[in-house]
This record gives structure tokens, C-alpha cells and sequence, in this order.
């Protein structure tokens, strides 16, 4: 008996760590998570029964671990499972390219790979499609897209959301096309008989590369929330992505920024502080900019 396998992917800030902890807040059924950043998994802490840091065991059956170095490893490790769990969800980085990863799941003994599903940003993705560092990327994720969720269309105006829906048409016309607002999803939209479907290469999904450097920001020293909040908004459009747990004051609050947005909410118990940030290679030094939040 095979398990079936769901690839989440999208670019930075689209919504797939809200979709997948819809998905295991819903206990549904007994799902298994493998996810590239553990850290910005943040689930309700009542329904964790145990973490050791690498893996996350929830109440409803449910688990939640790091995808690690290799997926494969990842992959062995969950059917070996017991119980195994009924369905498995690779969250891909924002900045990988989903089907490379979920071609694994075709070569993968014991795994049936479901339709491929890429979210997307309504206000976002026009500009995502025009920009020269990232257009690359968004479009290399929906080019093998089965299921196409266009995320955040509570925020998005008519004009944005018609944009959307004519770059993805033309992009990928063989997608199941799906709106959303906060990625709340049911199981059964992720359901879908997909287009054919190219032969799986023989190579390990972890071998993607990108174009977009990464920073890490200390974050040892508290930050002062107003302060925090300027930096936040005057940071140029080259800075895509900022994620960790810092200090508010005497609060630690798990942040999450992108595209042009933020939130904060309280942190899980056990990770540490620290901010990573992901860019184009135009992205500044943000250390010392992160310094006037101080």
C-alpha cells in the first residue's frame, strides 16, 4: 500500500506554512510534514504532544519534522513510521522549484505523488512576473503546476485578481485554478485528476540551486516594537523574505515578512533567537539597518 504525497511550493510569502497548518489544525486525517525551515512551522501550541526540535508529534496524530539534507532520507523515514502517516506534505522553500522536488515522489518506493499544488500571491504576482531577479523562479514553479491556489484575494483589488488569473492562463492553462483568502483550503479541493505528466529524472531534489542570498541578523537583544515596525516598513522591495523568533520587549514573537508585509505572533516554546533574510543581490546590509530597531 502506497502513500500518497502532496508537494506544496510558491514563492516567498505566498501562504504555504498557513496552508499546511490549516491542514494539520484540521486532524482530518493522520498527516506527516516534512518541511525545509521547522521554525516557521507555527502550530498551535496545544496541540503539540512532543518536540525534540527535529520532530514535531501533535495530538491528532499528526507529525510534523525537518526534511533534513536529503528528501529521500526524509521520505524512508516516514513510511518507517508506525503508524505511518495516511498522507505526507513536502513544503518546498520558497525559492526552490517544486516539481524537481516532487519527482522524487515518482521514483520514491512507497509514495504516489498527488497533484502538484503552487500558490501564489494575488497582490504580488504581476510585479513577482516583471522583476528580473525573481520572475525566473515564479514562473519555473507554475510551469509544472497541477493545482494553482491564488492566495490572498481578500487583499487583492478586481484589477489584481484579473492580472493573476491572465498570467496563470497563459503560464500554465492546464491548471486547476483555485482563490483563496489566509490559504484556507479544504482537503478535498487538493484533489484533482492531473494532465500528463513528463518522466521523473534520476537526480536528488536537494541539488537546486538559486540566485538569492541569504543573511542572518542577530537577534540575541530585544527589539523595540515601534522601532521595529519603521524597519520593517522602509526596507526596499530587494529584501523578499524575513523569518525567525526575536524579543518584543519581554515577548518572543516568531516574525514573518514578505512581500512588503509582516506579522508578528507569539513564538513556539524551545527556538532560539535569530532572523534570517533572503534577497536579490541587490539586498543591503541589514544588519546595521536592523540595529536601529535596538
Amino acid at each position: 500500500m502506497t502513500i500518497p504525497l502532496t508537494v506544496i511550493g510558491g514563492f516567498l510569502g505566498a501562504g504555504k506554512t498557513t496552508l499546511v497548518n490549516h491542514l494539520l489544525a484540521s486532524g482530518a486525517k493522520r498527516w506527516g510534514v516534512l518541511v525545509n525551515d521547522f521554525g516557521a512551522i507555527n502550530v498551535d501550541a496545544a496541540l503539540i504532544a512532543a518536540s525534540d526540535g527535529q520532530t514535531m508529534a501533535l495530538t491528532n496524530g499528526c507529525v510534523c519534522c525537518n526534511m533534513g539534507d536529503d528528501l529521500g532520507d526524509g521520505l524512508a523515514a516516514m513510511a518507517a513510521r508506525i503508524p505511518p502517516p495516511e498522507h505526507v506534505i513536502v513544503e518546498a522553500s520558497g525559492v526552490s522549484d517544486p516539481w524537481r522536488i516532487a519527482q522524487m515522489a515518482l521514483i520514491e518506493p512507497g509514495f504516489t505523488l498527488e497533484p502538484l499544488v503552487v500558490l501564489v500571491d494575488a497582490t504580488a504576482l504581476a510585479a513577482q512576473l516583471d522583476d528580473r531577479w525573481v520572475a525566473d523562479t515564479v514562473a519555473r514553479q507554475l510551469a509544472f503546476a497541477e493545482i494553482i491556489v491564488i492566495n490572498k484575494s481578500d487583499l487583492a483589488d478586481a484589477g489584481q485578481m484579473e492580472v493573476a488569473r491572465a498570467r496563470i492562463a497563459t503560464l500554465r492553462p492546464q491548471a486547476r485554478v483555485i482563490e483563496a483568502s489566509h490559504a484556507s483550503l479544504a482537503e478535498t479541493a487538493l484533489s484533482f485528476t492531473p494532465p500528463p505528466r513528463p518522466p521523473a529524472s534520476r537526480f536528488h531534489a536537494d541539488s537546486v540551486t538559486h540566485a538569492f542570498p541569504t543573511q542572518r541578523i542577530a537577534a540575541d537583544l530585544p527589539f523595540d516594537r515601534d522601532r521595529l515596525r519603521w524597519v520593517l516598513g522602509t526596507l526596499p522591495a530587494s529584501v523578499l523574505r524575513v523569518k525567525g523568533v526575536c524579543r518584543l520587549g519581554n515577548d518572543l514573537m516568531l516574525l514573518q515578512y514578505a512581500a512588503e508585509r509582516w506579522a508578528f505572533t507569539p513564538a513556539p516554546d524551545g527556538l532560539a533567537c535569530g532572523l534570517v533574510a533572503i534577497g536579490t543581490p541587490e539586498m543591503p546590509d541589514l544588519e546595521d539597518i536592523f540595529q536601529e530597531a535596538r
